[in-house]
């Protein structure tokens, strides 16, 4: 998922640049993998902030080629396959940002991507929550189930999540949550009146997306 507006370029839809991951990632991290890189905007910024090799993982070739010049090592290609050739116990971290959801297997995917993080490792991943009100206003209240160019409803999206199957789907791979957080929050007054409305059955609904930092279960 990409949270851009509808006039947005290919270009810019894969180098949104996600400042608000930032904060998930340990500044100690000395190898870090992004999975779903795009142009490498996010990894370039981690690697000024860090210091970080920082390794991408890109299925839009244009895209992992231009990541190629910002990052230190780029594979393009399926994910389910390239994997496999990621050095094992190498990566301090995993960057998931808003990839998960366009994935055919995301729980595969994960229980993949496992033996490459060392045992202390990290996956910190940004997923879109469908119980987001503007998004649930569309299917409840407007009785439709939209394909857009962008956002929840990204034509590209396989999977849809919520805050509890986020949960679930990382201890299914052998994680651990260690945090999940909702970001980029629906501030309207309206969105605040509801969740009190509904004594709080809604607040989850308050957040576009679920931060989460998760490391390999013992």
């Amino acid at each position: 998922m990409r949270i851009l507006p509808e006039t947005t370029s290919v270009t810019e839809y894969y180098g949104h640049k996600r400042p608000e991951m930032l904060r998930f990632l340990s500044a100690d991290a000395q190898c870090v993998l992004e999975l779903g890189c795009g142009e490498g905007v996010f990894g370039a910024i981690v690697k000024q902030s860090t210091g970080a090799e920082v390794w991408g993982l890109e299925y839009n070739e244009e895209a992992a080629q231009r990541a190629g010049e910002l990052l230190d090592h780029v594979l393009a290609g399926d994910a389910s396959t390239r994997i496999a050739e990621l050095p094992d116990n190498y990566f301090d971290a995993v960057v998931c940002n808003d990839v998960l959801e366009h994935l055919v297997d995301p729980l595969d995917t994960l229980k993949r991507l496992r033996p490459k993080l060392k045992p202390d490792g990290v996956v910190v991943a940004s997923i879109p929550n469908i119980r987001y009100l503007p998004a649930l206003g569309k299917v409840v209240f407007r009785r439709d189930f939209p394909q857009e160019d962008f956002g929840i409803f990204d034509r590209t999206h396989l999977r849809f999540f919520t805050r509890s199957s986020m949960v679930r789907m990382f201890e299914d791979a052998g994680f651990s949550m260690q945090r999940i957080k909702g970001i980029n929050p629906f501030l309207r007054p309206f969105g605040a009146l509801f969740v009190a409305l509904s004594l709080g059955h809604f607040a989850d609904g308050v957040f576009l997306q679920y931060a989460c930092v998760a490391t390999p279960a013992s």
